[in-house]
C-alpha cells in the first residue's frame, strides 16, 4: 500500500528527491528576489523588470541548444553540472550592485533552471521504464508544488527582518539546496549520453512541426492556467467584487493541494501518447467551466463569491491536472529516442514562449472586458485544447521509425 503512494525505488525516488531539496530552495528564494533586489541592492522595480524580461528571452534562446548537449553530454551529467552552476550564480548574486551586473547573473539562472528542467526529463526517459515514466513525471510534479509551496514558507522569516543579512543567508540557502541536489541526483542510474544519426539534423526537435505546434499550444494553456489564479484573479476580485483580498490565498492554498496531493492520480492510464487526446479535451473543457464559475462572481455577494471561487479553483485544478499527465506522455512519446533532453527543452520553451504572453493577454481580457472577457477565456482554453488533441494526433501520424542511436563511447557514469 505504502508502495502506492511512493515512487519507484531507484532513480525513480532519487529525482523526487532532488526536486524537492532543490525546489525548496527555489521556493524560498523566489519569494524574496524582487525585495531583495529592490531593497536591499538598491535596483529599482523597472530595472528588477527589465532584467528579469532578459534573462526570459535568453532562456527562450538557449534553452532548446542546451537540451542538444545534455543529449550529448548525458542528462545525469548536465543536470548536476547545471545544478552546480546555479549554486555559484545564487552566491554572485551577493556581488550584484547595478543592472549591469545583475543582467548576466539573472541570464545565467535562467538558463540554467530550464537546463535542470530538461535534464530531469530526460533521465526519467532513459532510466525509467516506458510503463513508469509518467507516474514518475506526476510525482516529481507533485513534489515541485510541494517544494515550493514550503520554500515560500520558509521565506518568512527573511522577509519579517527585511535586512540585507537575512536576505544574503537566503541566497546562502538556495545555493546550499543546489548543491546537495546535485549530490541527490549523482546517487541515481546512469544514462549514456548519445550521439544523433549521422547525416542529420541537430536540432531534430525545430524541425519536428507537430511536436513544434503541440510544444507552443500546451505552453500557451499552461501560462494562461497558471497565471489566471496568480494574475487575473486577484485583478478581477479587487475590481469588480466586494470579497476580500485574502480570497486569493484560499484559491491558491486548494490548487496547491491539489497539485500535491492529486497529480499521480489525474495522470493514471497515460501509458501512451494515444491517450493524451480525450484528456486534453476533457481539460479543456474543465478549464472552462471554471472560467464561467470565475466570471459568475462579478457583483455577487461576498459569500457566492467566497463560494464560486473556491468551486472554481476545484475544477481548475482538476482539469490543470489532467493536462499536465497528457503532456507529460506526449512529450516522452514523440521524442526521438537519441534526443529527449532537447524534445525536453522545446517543450520548456513552448512554457517560457507562453509565460511572456499570457499576462498582458489575461490582463486585457479580465480586466478590460470583464465578464466577457472571462467566457472569451473559457472559449480559448476550448479551442486551443481541441486543436491540441489534433495536434497530439497528427504527431502520432507522421512518427516513422528511427535511425538507430549511437550510444556515446563515454557515457555520464562518472558525473
Amino acid at each position: 500500500m505504502i508502495g502506492k503512494l511512493l515512487p519507484a525505488r531507484g532513480t525513480p525516488r532519487i529525482l523526487v528527491f532532488a526536486t524537492f531539496v532543490n525546489t525548496f530552495g527555489n521556493g524560498a528564494y523566489l519569494a524574496a528576489e524582487v525585495l531583495f533586489l529592490t531593497r536591499s541592492v538598491g535596483l529599482t522595480p523597472a530595472q528588477v523588470a527589465v532584467a528579469l524580461s532578459v534573462a526570459a528571452g535568453a532562456a527562450v534562446v538557449l534553452t532548446t541548444p542546451m537540451g542538444y548537449l545534455v543529449d550529448r553530454a548525458g542528462p545525469r551529467r548536465a543536470m548536476i553540472g547545471a545544478l552546480v552552476t546555479l549554486a555559484v550564480a545564487y552566491c554572485a548574486l551577493v556581488l550584484v550592485r547595478d543592472l549591469g551586473h545583475l543582467l548576466p547573473v539573472a541570464c545565467v539562472i535562467a538558463v540554467g533552471d530550464a537546463v535542470v528542467r530538461a535534464a530531469n526529463g530526460a533521465m526519467i526517459a532513459g532510466a525509467v521504464p516506458p510503463a513508469e515514466r509518467v507516474r514518475t513525471r506526476a510525482f516529481i510534479r507533485a513534489t515541485n508544488n510541494a517544494g515550493i509551496a514550503l520554500g515560500t514558507l520558509a521565506a518568512a522569516v527573511p522577509l519579517l527582518l527585511d535586512t540585507r543579512g537575512a536576505y544574503l543567508a537566503l541566497l546562502a540557502g538556495n545555493a546550499v539546496t543546489s548543491l546537495a541536489a546535485a549530490l541527490v541526483v549523482s546517487r541515481a542510474g546512469a544514462v549514456a549520453a548519445v550521439r544523433a544519426p549521422a547525416g542529420g539534423p541537430r536540432l531534430v526537435a525545430l524541425r519536428d512541426r507537430p511536436f513544434l505546434a503541440f510544444a507552443v499550444l500546451d505552453g500557451f494553456v499552461a501560462a494562461l492556467y497558471n497565471a489566471m489564479l496568480s494574475l487575473a484573479l486577484p485583478l478581477w476580485l479587487v475590481a469588480h467584487t466586494e470579497a476580500p483580498a485574502a480570497l486569493v490565498s484560499v484559491v491558491l492554498l486548494v490548487n496547491t493541494i491539489g497539485c500535491v496531493t492529486l497529480q499521480v492520480w489525474a495522470a493514471r492510464g497515460m501509458h501512451t501518447a494515444a491517450a493524451a487526446p480525450p484528456a486534453i479535451r476533457r481539460a479543456a473543457m474543465l478549464l472552462a467551466l471554471s472560467c464561467v464559475l470565475f466570471a459568475s462572481t462579478g457583483d455577487a455577494p461576498v459569500w457566492a463569491v467566497a463560494v464560486l471561487s473556491v468551486a472554481a479553483a476545484a475544477v481548475h485544478v482538476v482539469g490543470e491536472l489532467m493536462l499536465a499527465g497528457a503532456s507529460f506522455v506526449v512529450v516522452f512519446d514523440l521524442a526521438r529516442d537519441w534526443a529527449h533532453g532537447q524534445y525536453q527543452a522545446v517543450h520548456q520553451t513552448g512554457r517560457q514562449i507562453g509565460n511572456m504572453v499570457a499576462p498582458p493577454l489575461l490582463t486585457a481580457l479580465v480586466i478590460g472586458w470583464g465578464v466577457p472577457g472571462w467566457l472569451g477565456l473559457g472559449a480559448m482554453f476550448v479551442v486551443v485544447g481541441l486543436v491540441s488533441a489534433r495536434v497530439v494526433g497528427w504527431g502520432l501520424h507522421t512518427r516513422q521509425p528511427e535511425p538507430p542511436a549511437d550510444t556515446a563511447v563515454r557515457s555520464d557514469v562518472a558525473a
